[in-house]
């Protein structure tokens, strides 16, 4: 019997559908450090419960290789089960090593108040007075400038006149735009089709051309001449504060409103030396910091942010409280970090700051916003940040710590798991010994869908600034990058060798578990020539909802909400045939019948270790009588 056979997979899409809308509410740790990719907790847990009855035992060692956000590690601790996670990179298997090690909550916020009140003349920065009312800043909004190439005017680069609503309000019926050609904001109906300046008089639609390339036309409003943006950002940034969102101070209301003369919004980044100045690399996401102007990283902040942050980090270690309550409170220091002020954009239609890596790619945007990291109000603050890690404590605590928690380097020796031992380093070696492990359940890296490393330097910058980590390796990552030269065949070997070293320390009878989903067939091939290679053999597949439809880097693409399960074993005398293989799960639409098509091929390829995975694919889809979608595809 397979070990998925004991899962209710109708039931379990329903659950993980409606926890997916509010996923921290469900799993608070979830908000202690940013990942991506992470499976939904609901799905994990359901799986380490069909793990127990196919097992028939109360306990044993669950290891996750590839363990990115944790999910596995956290529904492994809750249920008592042993937990071996390792990842290649500090940052988030450090994250999950202070999140599994238990401190006191009551401890914690009373560091984290008083380093709040530490922080407080930082605080003051962002303070000022209005009709004799005291105001608090949480937002300046910034536009970016630029030299108009042709007639050396100056222009200001919004990408729609649209900066704004003037509200949160569900019937809001205002909203702010900007004048491109003196940077002049105005207050008028979200819904007007164009507008006149009320300070240079120009006159302004609110839909943007479009290019034949499908690009804005960056059409100059003084020479009417048109450029590329490319063009336009070639030297350093020139930003220009254009709104405030604030706070009154006596009774919590907030407003929107117009930069005036009188608001201390300048920044004077670059005044004082910082040690965050380290050059961003060449990548191919950091590619584009690099292009927009960034060379260095602490050029993504304002000078109050650097500060704040830096004063933070800098008062931990003299706290009177445990070390562990230190690493809970440096850790949301460090997560505070991706409001960097100079890449956030600014969430116009639903007013608020998203966060630098908030779509899986470093956000680009000429209409920025930095965020008051001591506000209590907006997203990514230290308050919040504090608040939610404390939520974060005490839902562990009722859940249950491991008995206790390690954290080691790939390099150290092999030894036993009590409790959890989360492991930095490839997975290319492993610290278990051989057979321990019962149940690997993993997801192995989705190809050249994320460049995880390269999305992590911005944490890991600010980690090598706080002592806190080395530079990773990421040659070792197991993703396609052309910046390093990592083909498909990297991918391959990458995940080959780390299965391998799965399959040394799993035991005879143990299972394997992998989740996935891809457009590109390249992908799947590699992996199943990635599982052949180490030795295994499919043996039961299924199809689970795992994304949320509403995720702002899903919205209006073509992209998969839902992981294939792949359940394997050793491969062993007895010869299994695809054949035989059950898919579970809802199959009805058309993603997922091309989910269980590609599944049947797959099975093919690594149980037989032959066949071509897209002739096999085809003839699947044929069987099942469904149109290809997504798979073919591309990137995710």
């Amino acid at each position: 019997m397979a070990l998925i056979d004991h899962v209710n997979w109708a039931g379990l899409d329903t659950l993980v559908t409606d926890q997916q809308r509010n996923r921290s509410a469900h799993s608070p740790v979830i908000s202690l450090f940013r990942w991506w990719a992470r499976r939904p907790h609901s799905f994990a847990g359901a799986l380490l419960d069909a793990a127990k009855k196919e097992f028939g035992r109360k306990s044993f060692l669950v290891a996750d290789p590839f363990s990115g956000g944790g999910t596995v590690a956290f529904e492994a601790t809750r249920r008592g089960l042993p937990i071996y996670a390792q990842d290649l990179y500090p940052w988030p298997s450090k994250g999950l090593a202070i999140a599994l090690t238990a401190a006191d909550p009551d401890g914690f916020k009373s560091a984290a108040d008083r380093l709040l009140q530490d922080l407080q003349p930082h605080r003051m920065g962002y303070r000022h007075e209005s009709n004799a009312e005291p105001w608090e800043t949480t937002h300046i909004i910034r536009v970016r400038t630029a030299e108009c190439p042709r007639c050396l005017k100056r222009r200001f680069l919004f990408r729609d006149p649209l900066i704004s609503l003037a509200s949160r309000r569900s019937k809001e019926l205002f909203g702010f735009f900007g004048c491109s050609r003196c940077g002049a904001v105005m207050k008028k109906r979200k819904d007007v089709r164009s507008f006149s300046c009320g300070n240079c008089g120009a006159r302004s639609k609110t839909k943007i051309q479009s290019s034949t390339s499908g690009t804005p036309d960056f059409r100059c409003p003084h020479c009417l001449e048109s450029h590329r943006l490319s063009a336009l950002l070639l030297s350093s940034p020139i930003w220009h504060p254009v709104l405030l969102r604030e706070q009154s101070v006596s009774d919590g209301s907030s407003r929107i409103r117009a930069v005036e003369q009188s608001d201390s919004v300048e920044d004077d980044a670059g005044a004082k030396d910082h040690s965050l100045r380290v050059i961003i690399p060449d990548g191919l996401e950091t590619v584009g910091l690099r292009r927009y102007g960034f060379s260095f990283w602490s050029q993504l902040y304002t000078q109050r942010q650097l500060d704040i942050i830096t004063a933070a980090l800098g008062r931990v270690p003299g706290l009177e409280a445990s070390d562990a309550v230190k690493q809970h409170l440096r850790l949301a220091i460090l997560g505070a970090t991706e409001m960097a002020g100079y890449i956030c954009r600014w969430e116009r239609y639903h007013p608020k700051a998203l966060e630098a890596i908030a779509n899986h790619r470093f956000s680009r945007s000429t209409v920025t916003v930095e965020t008051n990291l001591l506000s209590t109000s907006g997203r990514g603050t230290l308050p919040r940040r504090f608040a939610a890690a404390l939520k974060a404590l005490r839902w562990m605590r009722s859940e249950g710590y491991p008995v206790q928690t390690a954290h080691a380097d790939s390099s150290s020796p092999r030894r036993l798991v009590s409790g959890a031992l989360i492991v930095t380093g490839s997975s290319e070696r492993q610290l278990l010994r051989n057979g321990a492990a019962q149940l690997v359940f993993t997801d192995p890296p989705y190809h050249d869908d994320l460049q995880y490393g390269e999305l992590a330097r911005l944490f890991h910058a600010w980690m090598a600034h706080a002592g806190q980590c080395k530079e990773p390796n990421e040659a070792d990552e197991a993703v396609p990058n052309a910046v390093r030269g990592a083909t498909t065949e990297h991918y391959e070997d990458k995940v080959a060798a780390c299965l391998n070293e799965s399959r040394r320390a799993l035991a005879a009878s143990g299972r394997l578990i992998l989740t996935f989903h891809n457009k590109d067939m390249k992908a799947w091939r590699a992996l199943a020539q990635a599982l052949f290679r180490s030795r295994f053999d499919v043996v039961a597949l299924a199809t689970v909802a795992a994304e949320n439809a509403a995720d702002h880097n899903k919205r209006g693409k073509e992209s998969f909400l839902s992981d294939l399960v792949i359940e394997c074993r050793p491969k062993g005398k007895k010869r299994r045939r695809p054949w035989d293989i059950e898919v579970h799960g809802v199959t009805k639409s058309p993603e997922r019948k091309n989910l269980k098509a590609i599944g049947l091929a797959f099975t093919e390829c690594v149980n037989r270790g032959e066949g071509e995975i897209e002739t096999l694919f085809e003839k699947h889809i044929k069987r099942l009588r469904v149109s290809p979608v997504l798979i073919g595809r591309g990137r995710k």
